[in-house]
């Protein structure tokens, strides 16, 4: 920008949401254009409005997005996605071996989408680590980005290990593949998670496709 120029707040905010499809916050918005959120905040509601930036809630967030966003159709993913794990479960006989991918995944992946996890629920600033086990299983539904419908979720805390079931999983009626996917989420999660807890260890516990459920175990120390 030339000296003296006046920003263009709205056009930087979509420009920058584009390259953020997944939806970001207004921290994300006002880091990323370097401006206050005051500011960020300001022009959002101005772009909504207008009817051009797009809000959903997930936990406690609320994530924007550009309503020109250009996304892959889901069912173009869901069904690329199926043949990919169909693919591996061929050459890989070994389940846990999956985690690998989950991993390698996060090194390239946030979790949640478009945010950082809050200080209020991280071990330096929590008395007790329920809050982090409880935040997680407030947004491990973001592990299934390929549902058409949100899977309802279930934490049991039991000290530093919580159990997340993840029932009503819709993608188990399209293919039996998708068991897969949660011995991969399950690396994800744990290579997250070990950011903060480096003994963390995450673990699908059952699945259960005919009942359409998961059973995944995440424990901190």
């Amino acid at each position: 920008m030339i000296k003296g120029e006046k920003r263009d707040f709205s056009k930087e905010i979509l420009n920058f949401l584009l390259i953020n499809p997944s939806g970001v916050t207004i921290t994300d918005i006002a880091k990323g254009i370097k401006t206050s959120r005051t500011t960020s905040s300001k022009y959002v509601g101005i772009l909504e409005a207008k009817k051009k930036v797009a809000t959903e809630q997930i936990g406690a967030y609320t994530l924007y997005y550009n309503v020109q966003r250009g996304l892959i159709p889901k069912v173009v993913t869901l069904s690329f996605y199926s043949g990919l794990l169909k693919g591996l479960k061929e050459d890989i006989t070994e389940k846990e071996k999956f985690k690998k991918y989950g991993k390698i995944i996060a090194e390239f992946m946030r979790f949640p989408y478009g945010s950082t996890i809050p200080d209020i629920v991280l071990p330096k600033e929590s008395s007790t680590n329920e809050k982090y086990l409880e935040y997680i299983g407030d947004h491990i539904s973001i592990l299934d980005f390929v549902h058409e419908q949100k899977p309802k979720i279930t934490t049991k805390l039991m000290g530093e290990e919580a159990l997340y079931t993840i029932s009503d999983i819709e993608l188990f009626d399209k293919s039996e593949h998708f068991d897969v996917h949660y011995y991969i989420a399950s690396g994800f999660l744990e290579k997250i998670v070990s950011r903060w807890f480096p003994k963390a260890f995450c673990n699908v516990k059952e699945i259960n496709i005919e009942k359409r459920f998961v059973k995944i175990s995440l424990k901190l120390n």
